[in-house]
Order: structure tokens, then sequence, then C-alpha cells
């Protein structure tokens, strides 16, 4: 019998990728799952995928954005099921380009959901799940780009996934100090299968992909095009939920950046200058 089945399961971001890999993958272990997101399309895509799954899935239409709804959302679900056993603030977007060139809406979007969405779950769920008797794990999704140097071209991306990185290592020490049965996870993922190269869709009244440059038009091309070659979601989220049953604070499901990783560290320890797009090219 799995360790998950009968308990409960928050995702936002689970209209698409990761968040609904996540979702499903935790279904089938016998979670219960309550997914949240704006693209409502995605949400009834999810719905469908439960069916044939063992747990039980409710869906929330929630902008992350907004501190009041995440709020909302936490005290529905406490006082449904008065546990929270994963929180995965997942929910993310993307805007690349000149950093110069973007508009101030694009770099709030950025910041508002993929750092303000984490910070609003982080205050909305964490005092009501350590009040729980049974253990929990809040779970942050930054990105291997919230750990490598930042890429031309990846400034709003980039810089909110450090941002999530430096918060969810903060809030682990202080879940130490606290000696509370909650504990504090950062998820990394590199290249999978996912729509946030098309996070635009979401925002009705702002256009797609508008880039002054051709180095901004092929760096977007070849990222996007790699990421929709990465690994499936569903194979992504068994990957995921092996590391979290194993404790680690570091949810590295693709090893291979490693590499880059190490590349980076000898560079600031060097104090060498940043090294070309093509080999610091990442999400």
């Amino acid at each position: 019998m799995s360790q998950w089945k009968n308990q409960l399961a928050v995702i936002s971001g689970a209209g698409s990728g990761i968040g609904m890999g996540l979702a499903i993958h935790a279904m089938k272990l016998g979670m219960n799952v309550v997914a949240t997101d704006v693209d409502t399309e995605g949400l009834s895509v999810l719905e469908q995928a439960a069916k044939d799954t063992s747990g039980a899935l409710i869906i929330k239409e929630v902008d992350v954005r907004h501190d009041q709804q995440v709020e909302q959302l936490a005290k529905a679900v406490f006082d449904e099921f008065e546990c929270v056993n994963l929180l995965f603030n997942n929910a993310g977007v993307l805007v690349d380009g000149k950093s110069w060139e973007r508009s101030l809406e694009d770099w709030r979007w950025s910041f508002d959901v993929n750092v303000m969405g984490v910070i609003h779950g982080i205050r909305s769920f964490l005092p009501r799940m350590m009040k729980q008797k049974s253990d929990g794990v809040v779970i942050n999704t930054s990105s291997t780009g919230g750990l490598l140097g930042g890429s031309a071209f990846m400034g709003p991306y980039q810089g909110t996934k450090h941002m999530v990185t430096a918060i969810t290592e903060s809030l682990y020490q202080e879940l130490l100090i606290e000696n509370t049965h909650i504990r504090a996870a950062l998820l990394c993922p590199g290249e999978v299968d996912t729509g946030i190269w098309k996070s635009d869709r979401l925002r009705s009244s702002t256009p797609t992909n508008q880039f002054s440059s051709k180095e901004e038009k092929e760096f977007h091309d070849i990222v996007s095009g790699r990421v929709a070659d990465g690994l499936d979601p569903m194979y992504f989220a068994q990957l995921v939920f092996q590391q979290i049953e194993s404790g680690c604070f570091w949810l590295f499901p693709q090893p291979e950046f490693f590499e880059l990783l190490k590349y980076r560290n000898k560079s600031i320890l060097n104090q060498t200058n940043p090294v070309p797009l093509s080999v610091t090219m990442t999400i």
C-alpha cells in the first residue's frame, strides 16, 4: 500500500505540465488532490484524466497572484480536510527577452506569479499545517535556472526563480528552528515537456512573444523546442515523489545539469566573467 494513500496534496499550476503530472501521479498513489489554476480548460483536462485514478480530485480556479484567493483556498481546504500533507507551490510563468525592453507589466506578472504566488502559499497554508497532527512538506517549484547564472534574455524568469530558491532555503532553516513536523523542499526542474514557453496564452491583453532582435527569436525557438522534447511530466512526477519520500530538500530529478552548476560555482570562486549564451542556455 502506498504511504500516500488517503493523504492530501494541494497543487497550484495543475492545469498543465508539471502540476498536472504531479496531480495525476498523486491520485494514482491514492492521494486526494486539490488542484488549482487560472487555466480552467487545463483543469477540465485534468478532471478527465483523474477518472482513471483511485484518488479524489477537487478543482479550484485560483489566481495565486492574489493573496485573498489563496487565503480563501487554504481556509476551505482546512475546513474540509483539517490537514495538508503535500503543498506544491508550483504555478509559474515565463517571460523572455531583453531586460530593458520587457514592459513593467511583464516584470510584475513574472514576479506576482512566480514569487508572490509562492509567498502567498507559504503565508496561508504553513501556519495551518504547523498546527496539524500529521507530517507535511511544502514544495516550492524553482528551476535549474534558479541555481545557474542568468542567461541572456531570461532576466524576468531566472530572477524570480533565484528568489524562490533563496526563500525556500530560508524556510527550511526556519522550520528546523521551530522543530516542527513540517519541512520544506525545493523542486528544480530542467527540461520537462510543459506549456511554460506559451505562458502568454494566459494573458489575453498582452501580445505574445514580441522580440526586437533575431537573437531573441532564435533563443526562444531553440530553448522552447528543447523543452518540448523534455521529460514527460508523468515520468517527471514519479521521480519527484521518489525524492520527496527520501527526505531530500533539493529535488533534482534531472542531474544532468550538475556539470553546468559546477561550472557556474567554479566561475564564482575563480571570479571569472559569465560565459557566453551557448554555454549557459538553460531554463
